[in-house]
């Protein structure tokens, strides 16, 4: 009998050479990951990833952290374990991470929201059928990686927003270019322009373009961050078309948030190359960045999700963020946990998952 094997098993076979994977050779399998940890700080990062799973790794990378960690990489010897053993009913279509689109649900891909650059390109997500009268709500979902690593088509980053679309939001994916091509102003500007092509797009595809919602992890939360507290006056928007509209979100979840780049830990300034890159000062160019610079009374509702045991982004960033956003008379709820380290919202989806849907509807649909 043929045997198929899964895309994940055939970048795991390629990387690491071949051998049958088993749920109950789970360490030895993850010990064998490892060996590709050259720093040994338990997890592979793009860069010592070998070359079969660097061209995959944004896939890999469920959490769009940057990183494989112990638990992606436990969850990619499982799915492996799983896949090849019941090959005959594998029907993956083409092995992504990322779990098939939801029934009654319509995906549009790479759509451009800029002319002129490959990364300028957002995935739409689409519930079937007419929009309700006054129109539906909307998500941004922003993809993590450090501003250097990360794609809308990996791992959670298209499975939450084709998750949405079958609620009823209409629902957007995006890329941006990224360090060392660009800075992180650079990375914001993008964000930006995207979300005004979705506004200006509001009436051709059902959206109220007054009720939209962003999330995203790490570097991404960051981004979706600065998206709910600026508006034009920020000086933020770049030079991308569609400045006819307002960038702005309505509703933020954010996730392990880079909020405050000038007292990053320890009160002791960031050192993010993408901070400068482009031009600039890293101290100008850092508040400029930082959420905290503007957070007022004007803020839209946050929840935010961090745990403790971050050692990508100081818990410190979080805790900071929220208390500034409650100073200021903003509704912002932070949801801390000891454990679950930078993919905290993940390690925690049992809980985590169901408190952004709970926010969104709170905060987006029509009572």
């Amino acid at each position: 009998m043929k045997v198929q094997i899964s895309f994940l098993s055939f970048v795991f076979l390629l990387a690491f050479g071949s051998g049958s994977v088993h749920a109950q050779s789970r360490s030895p399998q993850l010990e064998r990951l490892l060996k590709a940890d050259t720093n040994e700080d338990g997890k592979i990062s793009s860069e010592e990833a070998p070359a079969r799973m660097k061209q995959n790794f944004a896939r890999l990378d469920s959490n769009g952290d940057g990183f494989l960690d112990q638990t992606e990489l436990e969850a990619l010897a499982e799915r492996m374990s799983s896949r090849t053993g019941n090959s005959q009913n594998n029907n993956s279509g083409g092995g992504r991470a990322a779990g098939p689109v939801p029934e009654g649900v319509t995906v549009k891909k790479d759509i451009a929201y800029r002319e002129g650059n490959p990364m300028w390109v957002l995935d739409l997500y689409l519930p079937e059928g007419a929009a309700p009268e006054g129109g539906r709500p909307g998500l941004v979902v922003v993809h993590g990686g450090g501003w250097k690593n990360g794609d809308k088509a990996g791992g959670m980053w298209s499975s939450i927003p084709a998750g949405y679309a079958a609620k009823g939001y209409v629902a957007i994916g995006v890329n941006y270019r990224m360090y060392p091509e660009v800075g992180m102003l650079d990375c914001i500007a993008d964000v930006k322009c995207a979300v005004r092509w979705l506004r200006a797009h509001a009436e051709e595809y059902g959206l109220d373009s007054d009720r939209i919602g962003a999330y995203g992890n790490s570097a991404g939360a960051h981004l979706v961050s600065i998206l709910g507290l600026t508006s034009k006056e920020a000086g933020l928007e770049g030079d991308g078309p569609y400045k006819d509209v307002s960038s702005q979100v309505q509703a933020v979840c954010a996730s392990a948030t880079p909020a405050d780049f000038i007292h990053w830990s320890s009160n002791q300034p960031a050192s993010i190359p993408a901070l400068t890159q482009g031009g600039g000062e890293m101290e100008e160019n850092a508040k400029k960045a930082s959420p905290v610079t503007y957070v007022s009374k004007d803020a839209p509702p946050f929840l935010l999700v961090h745990a403790k045991d971050d050692r990508t982004v100081p818990y410190q960033q979080g805790r900071d963020l929220s208390e500034k956003l409650k100073a200021a008379g903003a509704d912002v709820t932070l949801m801390s946990y000891d454990d679950g380290g930078h993919g905290v919202f993940g390690a925690k989806q049992k809980e985590t998952h169901p408190a952004m849907a709970e926010f969104f509807d709170r905060v987006l649909r029509k009572k």
